[in-house]
């Protein structure tokens, strides 16, 4: 059992080696990424693993368009992408996600328990270890809506947006305010966000998770 705190902690040492984004001329869109570019690998290009064990990841390819599976048997290592930018300028995050299997019993607010389908993490620039973080989840049981403090981590914040098998095999598109998430749980204006990372993980219910992730951006207020 593995706590995503630890993990998390990992993934932002290792995200500081990636070169973070520009925002220079304050586009309307910054494409955080489409996984287009792959180079051959099973770790998407330009993220890194909080884990030496990748074996769970591998980039697809589906009717010409690149996505990113997570497939895990008890496994729980998350992937991080090092993408600076202002949350009170970009604060509408995007992406789609598909569920292929959700963890058995998975239950979020549970440390026994606490595996999700799939989930986003958007982190926030702190001290080392004591970074905010909004997590956005498909949970196996927990209802649409719900919010709570992470079992592991009190500066984690967990946001249901899907729940359940209705929708399993089907790409799901999510547009997710984050400024206004971060306002409305830690009561302040956010800080700049450091980096975005994707994580499907069965390691407490040690049973099966997958995933598929894509087309991730952030967008500037109308």
């Amino acid at each position: 059992m593995y706590s995503p705190l630890s993990l998390f902690s990992s993934a932002l040492l290792l995200l500081s080696s990636i070169s973070s984004a520009s925002v220079d001329t304050k586009p309307q869109t910054l494409v955080v990424d489409t996984f287009s570019v792959t180079k051959g690998n099973r770790v998407p290009y330009g993220w890194r693993p909080s884990r030496n064990d990748i074996s769970m990841f591998s980039v697809k390819q589906e009717n010409q368009n690149s996505f990113t599976r997570i497939f895990t048997k008890g496994g729980c290592t998350s992937l991080g992408k090092l993408f600076r930018f202002s949350a009170q300028q970009y604060p509408h995050l995007s992406w789609k996600w598909r569920i292929n299997q959700l963890p058995d019993g998975g239950n979020e607010t549970r440390k026994d328990k606490n595996d999700s389908g799939a989930s986003v993490y958007i982190v926030f620039k702190g001290n080392f270890k004591l970074n905010n973080i909004l997590k956005y989840v498909w949970s196996s049981s927990l209802q649409v809506g719900t919010v709570i403090s992470s079992p592991y981590n009190k500066n984690a914040k967990i946001i249901v947006l899907r729940s359940g098998n209705e929708e399993t095999g089907k790409w799901v598109s999510e547009r997710v305010d984050i400024r206004a998430d971060y306002k409305r749980l830690f009561g302040k204006e956010p800080p700049p966000v450091e980096g975005i990372a994707i994580l499907s993980d069965s390691d407490n219910t040690n049973s099966i998770a997958s995933a598929d992730y894509d087309d991730f951006e952030v967008k500037a207020m109308n």
